[in-house]
């Protein structure tokens, strides 16, 4: 015969297993779940934010900002964050069109406004993890320096320098979808299956959720650490080369805020800021739904301005939920 007191703690503890389960789910769920509802209420209002024709725009206007987010998103997974990353993009935009400006090379400059978001991530990197400067400090100098060389290499204005055939890929589709946007893909697909596959994601995660007990396992936290910051310099530096395909040149003001609205999509994608936990499909889903959100408010006529209030808005609400989630 079993007693109710013996069945009680069985039953409790079922009790919370299911509780965790349908509170894990809805985490999963909540962010597709408001995207779904944010289409359908702005569709309501104005039916021009779901025609084909606008959605291209959307997937054309975000493919940069998604690329940064990419690189923001493995930044943070390792328990960093990058403020350079939007100065990063406006320096390789410029350099890249200096160097097609001073040689003629349109592919010379490409390489080099890559390389350019290569090296100041790997010293951001290497600063965080191998001399355990706060990346808060360390990347706040970067923006400032990176921000300060471009308006000095550009001399305040902005360098336009490449050919036309070079600009019209910016133009051209493939199967209906820009090719900005195709270049994001690939370059997602690509980092999704390293993080996913490869010892360097499972080192990542692990460097980002304990670094004392990955380090005592024999994680190379430093080196991963430099890794992570270098995969965000160069997400920038590809961002900002597809700048100069889109607009013809390298402006040193570009890329303003970069950093904001791939740290809040990250955020509100559900990684955790302590690092160690997010994927980066749900990065992808949230930088979407930023870029839609938008759109939508700038086909009702919301003034654009509104745009960085309510970033800031989610981000806050966003990084509130995460800490309430972990206190739990």
């Amino acid at each position: 015969m079993i007693s109710i007191e013996s069945a009680g703690p069985s039953s409790s503890r079922l009790s919370s297993h299911v509780k965790g389960k349908v509170l894990q789910s809805w985490d999963k769920a909540i962010l597709p779940f408001v995207f779904v509802v944010m289409l359908v209420v702005f569709y309501a209002i104005d039916q021009r934010t779901l025609s084909p024709g606008n959605l291209m725009n959307v997937l054309n206007q975000v493919s940069i900002l998604a690329i940064v987010t990419v690189g923001a998103s493995v930044v943070i997974f390792s328990g960093g964050f990058d403020l350079s990353a939007g100065a990063v993009v406006a320096l390789s935009a410029v350099l890249a069109a200096l160097v097609v400006d001073l040689t003629g090379d349109v592919w010379l400059g490409v390489g080099a406004g890559i390389f350019i978001g290569l090296v100041v991530g790997g010293l951001n990197g290497f600063f965080v993890g191998y001399l355990n400067v706060s990346p808060l400090i360390v990347t706040l100098g970067a923006l400032n320096i990176c921000r300060g060389l471009a308006l000095v290499l550009a001399k305040d204005g902005a360098i336009y320098s490449f050919p036309s055939w070079y600009t019209n890929f910016g133009a051209m589709r493939f199967l209906g979808i820009p090719s900005l946007a195709w270049v994001a893909i690939v370059l997602f697909v690509f980092v999704s299956l390293v993080l996913r596959y490869t010892p360097f994601g499972l080192n990542l995660y692990a460097s980002g959720g304990n670094p004392k007990a990955a380090r005592l396992s024999g994680v190379p936290v430093a080196r991963v650490k430099l890794l992570a910051f270098a995969v965000s310099g160069a997400c920038c530096g590809v961002a900002g080369v597809l700048l100069t395909v889109r607009s013809g040149g390298g402006d040193p003001t570009s890329g303003m805020l970069y950093e904001l609205e791939a740290i809040a999509a990250v955020v509100l994608g559900g990684a955790a800021l302590s690092g160690g936990e997010g994927r980066l499909w749900r990065s992808m889903l949230a930088i979407l739904l930023l870029a839609v959100l938008a759109n939508g408010l700038n086909i009702i006529g919301v003034h654009p301005h509104w745009k960085g209030v309510v970033i800031g808005v989610i981000l806050t609400i966003a990084a509130t939920l995460d800490a309430l989630k972990r206190s739990r």
